[in-house]
């Protein structure tokens, strides 16, 4: 394992109506395979703002392309302006078509390569014999994408990430976590023909007897430990049923709840977080550290991030945080316009962070984990400049072009 695992990438933005900073840790895992995006004005008007985390499996690229593409075919959606419920509903579907029909996703290799992506890249060379091109069997990612358009957000999910508001300190969830145990995962699941196990971890004895069986996670087929992904096309082989029916589908769930006064905050993160703490303790760790006088938020996700490290697994760990302004919960005048068409923002820039390498912070963390200065490298349009770290980048392209 190259690096620190500690290490982080982080960045942060504002404008008149939000706040935000994202931060991302590989933790003790070979590999990052987790993704963010953050674009603060997605459409020109400063009224929509986009947030995705794409916690991959299996490997990073699938991650990496919805991070870098999921927003890009949100806003050439013919319903992004007036039914963003539907467009997202439509964007999820259209990721995983251009997965199964094309390699694009696999062309820009991102983080530098572990031991398994040197393994893929070899085999890929060897067998670059014009072969009928292959989806992606074994690799996907989840993907929990938060919208803040006017005075509403907008929330769509697949896989275990998660997005949390908090309403005067209480733990809101505005996303569902797909477990292959919930009971209308399971009976999709079953209908297709899959099969839901659990893991054993068997105890035994002095004398090599089992004595107990210790129950783990549920997975699908054995192998996937959740039950809605983009990729993973193992899974999504029947050609009787649609992609909402398939073993695993990527058919999102969407909410929308208004931004009222007692909005404060949202936190989004990859599953690394959430397997360390409940959202309502996530909620308290954030918002003491916001009633103590911190107003770095860069600083509070990389402790965040600390504070989950070694409680109970050590995974790659992706959080954004949201910070409301009194602004955020004014309803728009009736006259504004929305959105914008992507052709009239391909000179917008965005800030793409494929999180997981060295911070480019500079200030003391008082406790114990990495420096934090979300204004390094502050261009002079607005945008945010990070560090190529050693196993992460960060890019900058421009939101309306492919």
């Amino acid at each position: 394992m190259d690096g620190d695992a500690t290490a982080k990438c982080s960045a942060g933005e504002e404008n008149d109506r939000i706040k935000y900073a994202a931060s991302s840790m590989r933790g003790f895992r070979y590999e990052m395979e987790d993704a963010l995006t953050a674009v603060l004005d997605l459409d020109g008007c400063s009224s929509t703002s986009f947030f995705g985390v794409y916690d991959g499996h299996g490997g990073a690229d699938v991650a990496l392309y919805c991070s870098r593409q999921f927003h890009i075919e949100l806003i050439k959606e013919p319903d992004y302006r007036k039914n963003l419920h539907t467009a997202l509903e439509h964007v999820y579907f259209r990721i995983d078509e251009k997965l199964k029909r094309s390699d694009e996703w696999k062309r820009e290799p991102a983080h530098s390569p572990g031991n398994s992506t040197l393994k893929k890249l070899l085999k890929a060379a060897l067998c670059a014999v014009k072969d009928r091109y292959v989806p992606p069997q074994h690799e996907g990612t989840t993907a929990c994408v938060a919208l803040i358009r006017g005075n509403q957000i907008f929330v769509a999910n697949v896989g275990d990430s998660r997005c949390v508001l908090s309403r005067n300190g209480q733990a809101n969830d505005l996303s569902i976590d797909h477990k292959p145990d919930l009971q209308h995962e399971r009976e999709r699941i079953e209908r297709a023909g899959g099969q839901v196990t659990r893991d054993g971890n068997p105890q035994r004895d002095i004398s090599g007897r089992i004595v107990r069986v210790d129950v783990g996670i549920h997975r699908v087929g054995g192998i996937l430990a959740i039950s809605r992904a983009i990729g993973d096309f193992q899974f999504k082989r029947n050609k009787t049923l649609s992609p909402a029916q398939q073993i695993v589908t990527c058919c999102p769930d969407i909410h929308t709840v208004d931004i009222t006064d007692d909005a404060e905050f949202l936190i989004i993160a990859s599953d690394g977080i959430w397997e360390a703490k409940a959202s309502q303790e996530a909620v308290d760790f954030v918002r003491q550290r916001l009633q103590s006088g911190e107003t770095d938020l860069s600083v509070i996700c990389e402790r965040l991030l600390d504070s989950c490290l070694g409680r109970r697994m050590s995974d790659n760990m992706s959080v954004i945080l949201v910070q409301f302004k009194a602004s955020a919960r004014i309803r728009s005048s009736p006259g504004a316009n929305p959105t914008a068409t992507a052709e009239a923002r391909a000179d917008e820039i965005k800030v793409n962070i494929e999180l997981g390498g060295q911070s480019s912070n500079t200030n003391a963390n008082e406790e114990g984990g990495q420096s934090s200065n979300p204004n390094a490298n502050e261009d002079d349009d607005g945008s945010v400049n990070g560090c190529v770290g050693c196993f992460s980048r960060m890019d900058l392209f421009d939101a309306g072009e492919e």
